[in-house]
């Protein structure tokens, strides 16, 4: 049997052509819209359509590239680029403003917290240094801080977050003024002709301890120390007027020169006891005497301190 020679191919042929395309008036539209996008962020209204906005553009984004696939055939490479172009437009424009809508929420965040903690701040240094230093450590700033912080959690609009930051204000500075009264209730505990006692007046009355005892303690401490002093000023003024006194005695007391002879060749030297009889008093009073009666000499004579005897 002959073999017959069969020759066959494939054909294809297409034919690609766009039925119905609006490309011009959409594009048209796409820069409308972009132009009309929201640049104002001062109240909930405005956040609320960025926010829309956002979610708008990425709803114009895939629909755009839904029809980009959809017409991904045959020789319509051009208008496909032109309708990526419009599609990537909606994409940026979609990420910068999420962006923007995010910095911005941030911006009034921290300027309402920020008035707060201004507010807070003013109120603590409007009192009493001591008083101030002390709420410093029984109320400090990071916690405030913390308070404030914590208020705004979970708060979808400007309006509800104002409301709870100004609620925990509030709330802060009646604290700082019942705490600022009970500082300075602490404070007039410490007399002020003692205040040179208490250098740790500040952790003093920020401290829960019993102030009136201490500051009792201390005064009454301090009371014993001067007495002890003028008790013992007084000793050595008395031992000191008592030893210028023996003093003078002695002095009184020295033995007047006799005249010279002229006739005898050589003097006659004698040595000589001047006795000086002390009153009645503590051993310790007596030698401070001998000792000011010997420096008063000089050393040029010889000083003993006995007892009486009987």
């Amino acid at each position: 049997m002959e073999n017959q020679q069969q020759t066959f191919e494939l054909i294809i042929s297409t034919e690609s052509k766009v039925l119905a395309c609006n490309i011009a008036d959409f594009e048209k539209k796409a820069e409308q819209f972009l132009s009309t996008l929201t640049t104002r962020f001062e109240t909930d209204d405005d956040f609320g359509r960025a926010k829309d906005e956002v979610k708008l553009l990425k709803e114009l984004e895939d629909k755009t590239r839904a029809a980009i696939k959809n017409a991904q055939q045959g020789d319509i490479n051009q208008l496909i680029t032109q309708a990526e172009a419009i599609a990537e437009r909606f994409r940026e424009a979609r990420l910068d403003r999420d962006k923007l809508v995010k910095a911005k929420e941030d911006e009034i965040k921290r300027h309402i917290t920020t008035t707060a903690l201004d507010e807070i701040q003013a109120v603590q240094s409007n009192v009493e240094s001591a008083v101030s230093l002390a709420m410093a450590q029984t109320m400090p700033k990071n916690t405030l801080q913390q308070r404030i912080t914590e208020a705004t959690k979970n708060k979808r609009t400007i309006d509800g977050l104002t409301k709870a930051v100004n609620a925990e204000k509030t709330l802060i500075l009646a604290e700082i003024a019942t705490e600022a009264a009970r500082l300075k209730g602490r404070l007039n505990l410490i007399p002020i002709s003692h205040d040179y006692l208490f250098s740790d007046a500040v952790k003093l009355i920020a401290g829960q301890d019993d102030l009136a005892a201490i500051v009792q303690e201390r005064i009454a401490a301090e009371q014993q120390r001067e007495a002890e002093l003028k008790a013992k000023a007084e000793q050595e003024a008395l031992a000191k007027a008592q030893a210028q006194q023996a003093a003078a005695v002695a002095e009184t007391q020295k033995p007047q020169p006799t005249p010279t002879e002229p006739a005898q060749s050589a003097v006659q030297h004698h040595g000589f006891v001047i006795q000086i009889t002390l009153p009645p008093m503590p051993q310790a009073d007596a030698i401070t005497i001998a000792r000011e009666v010997k420096a008063f000499y000089e050393e040029r004579y010889d000083v003993s301190l006995k007892p009486l005897k009987g």
